[in-house]
């Protein structure tokens, strides 16, 4: 396994899971556990500088992934509260990261507690003729710029709710049905928002599995398969277009033969090497998914 990422979660082989068979349980108890005053300072601090650094971050509200459990009916059960990017960049990508994990173990009895955790979304994008979409992230992007990625992004509270800051959502005025339904749409309007296809050119999501990105604290992604009806010289010509609305987010596009993805580290390892994290998770979890890897390898 490789040490950037670390399996939580993956469907058994083409037991992909649609909408109805993941839950979300919102609870206040579920959101990051407060720090020492001279250590919530530093989130602030950090923030700032990071500002200062690229005056494009925006601090969005997002869904914070407390824990996972699989029900034997094999429902997948989110347990999740609230953050933002700030306390993301100040937690997870913090310069004393490791101080605030040991925080939190000594604490709450959990490494995770006291880190934002927001929970990202990414898609395994399989083209009408069987390739695979990656994209080049910006030099822009807070995480993992300059790497090959999967399309994806964040799921937003504020969908539902409005623009408020985190701490200003009551967790009671969600449903879990909604939130679950804004997991699912948002990845749709990150292939759409990224690469420029049409929504009604992609499937419905299905979850293939979580991963945990080890260089960002363990900041977990649920990533999906979806299915395009355009081929990958429609794709990147429609991508090269340049109309999608986070076109600033990407400077370029490869599309890969889906036969590539069982051994990518091996055929194509330049690319691999230069591959977000969230990206090797989403490809791991797709080989997981269809029984395309040695299990007894995982998180080695």
């Amino acid at each position: 396994m490789d040490p950037d990422i670390k399996i939580i979660f993956f469907v058994k082989k083409s037991q992909y899971l649609p909408n109805g068979k993941v839950v979300a349980i919102l609870d206040q108890d579920f959101n990051r556990k407060s720090l020492p005053s001279n250590l919530e300072n530093s989130i602030e601090e950090t923030w700032n500088s990071r500002i200062d650094t690229n005056p494009k971050l925006y601090n969005g509200t997002k869904f914070r992934l407390h824990s996972v459990s699989e029900a034997s009916d094999k429902t997948l059960t989110l347990n999740l509260g609230v953050t933002c990017y700030k306390e993301y960049l100040g937690t997870n990508w913090a310069p004393n990261s490791k101080l605030l994990h040991s925080f939190g173990k000594d604490v709450f009895k959990n490494e995770q507690a006291c880190m934002s955790d927001p929970v990202g979304v990414g898609s395994f994008v399989i083209t009408s003729d069987n390739h695979v979409i990656l994209l080049r992230r910006s030099n822009d992007c807070a995480e993992s710029p300059g790497l090959w990625d999967c399309p994806g992004g964040h799921a937003e509270p504020e969908e539902l709710v409005g623009k408020k800051s985190f701490e200003e959502i009551d967790l009671s005025s969600m449903t879990g049905e909604a939130v679950v339904k804004e997991i699912f749409d948002s990845i749709i309007r990150e292939i759409r928002d990224e690469v420029n296809i049409p929504e009604h050119c992609l499937s419905a999501p299905q979850l293939i599995g979580i991963a945990l990105n080890t260089t960002s604290a363990c900041r977990p992604s649920i990533e999906f398969i979806v299915q395009c009806s355009k081929s990958s010289t429609e794709v990147v010509s429609l991508y090269k277009e340049g109309s999608q609305s986070e076109a600033e987010e990407s400077t370029n596009i490869m599309t890969l033969p889906l036969n590539d993805m069982v051994s990518l580290e091996e055929s194509h390892r330049e690319i691999w090497d230069n591959m977000a994290p969230a990206g090797k998770g989403c490809i791991v979890l797709y080989r997981l998914a269809n029984g395309l890897y040695d299990i007894s390898k995982l998180n080695q």
